[in-house]
């Protein structure tokens, strides 16, 4: 019971962080959509993914490995972030080097070169900011990732906001973007610092043993990013700026969707899943079903949302006629949000258990189903094709996840979850598409309440896990504590205690 106080804790914490954090990143697209229009945005659009695609191995080998290791070993944390530092600074002026020559030997403007200029040292910023948050995740405290997010997201929109209503260009927004993660890395690493002291060592034995072991993860990091990213160059490439632009807008709701698996799953259960696999694989089988049964009653009526009232939404966000094709990408992207939600369980699962070799087949299987599909339906449907074979992507890896996984470990009981959750949304679908008159903002509401009566009626969600979030309320505090471990290890490494 404590450890699943401290969970829902942690969730509350990271949910009402990301409600400040979301609300800012959606405030902020849609300033980008109204002020810049598609061309514009599409550019700033394709900076970020280009960077982001070039860029993947700074981030993708070492903080899911740091959080998981550090999580049972907590002793070598210090000596992780030396070496890990390192390791990604060096890794940074290599890539940094080779996407600027990439950018340019392709042709594209002196504008779009001064993007991923800009862009390419927020990546560095942004990663280093990411290694921090890896390390307060590990020690379960979330509590200054979240703050940072906030730190970060927030003057970012705000600022942005006022500055493309003067007439700012895509290039200052650029920097207000480098800003933002400036601001967000030294607020997590001043706190970090007092809890593990200065990185000073360069320890070579694990330096090996890091570069050993990041293979898998660095391999999955790179496939991923390369399947999740390619169909913003391909379009960049094959049809026009403005049709990226359309899919850059209903593609970056659809990232800014994912923040629920990035805080219950990276953030605060895939340490979980790390510590119980040492030690329990019972207790584990039942974390995960909590975990994909909350994810499945989130996400579904999210799914149906965008899929019935994706006119609605991109509507009231852009406001532009010009951004109409961004309607049917966000239609085609909606289930690919579902599948995704599950694979973030699933591959946590896989990780979490020695298994990263699995995942990196798997992301070397969607690599060629991606890219070849996209190669076939981008000439065909443009940005719709792109949306498509995102969704479809997802689906295969959901089903490949599942034959990897021990049977032992199959969430069984997220099943009848899944299945109630679905005849809920489909409720709801129906009474959304009867408002189509109405405006989104008097669509929600309705929604909602229609939603969660029915789930309520069916009893979708099992009474021992209502019960059990009930009786953990009153822990819903901030407070940091020293991290305890379930397994006990040594935990000297903490020199400090935050105040």
């Amino acid at each position: 019971m404590n450890r699943l106080r401290k969970v829902i804790r942690s969730t509350v914490i990271s949910l009402l962080g990301q409600g400040v954090t979301w609300t800012s990143t959606l405030i902020l697209t849609i300033a980008y959509g109204r002020f810049l229009g598609p061309v514009k945005f599409g550019e700033l659009y394709f900076a970020i993914t280009f960077v982001a695609l070039i860029g993947f191995p700074i981030d993708a080998g070492f903080n899911q490995q740091l959080t998981r290791d550090v999580a049972q070993q907590p002793s070598k944390a210090l000596q992780y972030v030396t070496n890990i530092l390192c390791f990604k600074v060096v890794l940074w002026v290599v890539l940094y080097g080779c996407a600027l020559l990439l950018c340019r030997l392709l042709g594209y403007s002196t504008e779009v070169c001064a993007l991923v200029t800009i862009c390419g040292i927020t990546l560095l910023i942004s990663s280093i900011a990411n290694l921090m948050s890896a390390l307060h995740y590990a020690f379960e405290r979330v509590v200054f990732p979240v703050v940072g997010n906030i730190l970060e997201k927030g003057l970012g929109g705000l600022i942005g906001v006022v500055l493309l209503a003067k007439g700012a260009s895509i290039q200052v927004m650029a920097l207000v973007l480098l800003g933002g993660a400036c601001v967000n890395m030294l607020w997590q690493s001043a706190w970090l610092l007092r809890l593990v002291g200065i990185p000073c060592t360069f320890d070579i034995p694990l330096a090996r043993k890091l570069v050993r072991t990041s293979i898998p993860f660095i391999l999955y990091g790179g496939l991923a990013v390369i399947y999740y990213r390619i169909d913003t160059v391909l379009l960049s490439l094959m049809t026009s700026t403005a049709a990226v632009g359309w899919y850059g807008a209903a593609y970056r709701i659809f990232d800014t969707l994912v923040f629920l698996p990035s805080v219950v799953i990276n953030a605060i259960m895939y340490p979980v899943f790390s510590k119980l696999s040492a030690h329990s694989q019972t207790e584990l089988k039942t974390a995960v079903e909590k975990s994909l049964n909350f994810l499945l009653f989130c996400c579904i009526p999210i799914s149906t949302g965008l899929l019935v009232a994706a006119p609605k939404v991109i509507g009231f966000l852009y406001h532009r006629s010009d951004f109409i094709n961004a309607i049917p990408v966000m239609q085609y992207l909606a289930p690919g949000l579902l599948f995704l939600y599950i694979n973030s369980v699933l591959t946590s699962v896989l990780i979490s258990t020695g298994r990263e070799k699995k995942i990196t087949v798997m992301a070397g299987i969607a690599l060629l189903f991606n890219l070849g599909l996209n190669l076939l339906l981008i000439p065909l449907f443009q940005q719709v094709g792109a949306a498509l074979v995102t969704s479809l992507t997802e689906l295969l890896l959901m089903i490949i996840a599942l034959m990897f996984i021990p049977r032992s470990l199959w969430p069984i009981g997220s099943v009848k979850v899944g299945f109630k959750s679905i005849l809920a949304g489909l409720v709801m679908g129906l009474v959304v598409w009867f408002q189509q008159e109405k405006t989104l903002l008097a669509i929600l509401p309705v929604a909602a309440i229609v939603y969660f009566g029915t789930a309520t009626l069916l009893g979708t969600i099992p009474r021992d896990d209502v019960r059990a979030f009930c009786n953990s309320i009153p822990l819903f505090g901030i407070e940091q504590e020293t991290p305890s471990l379930a397994l006990g290890q040594d935990t000297a490494v903490v020199q400090r205690e935050v105040e």
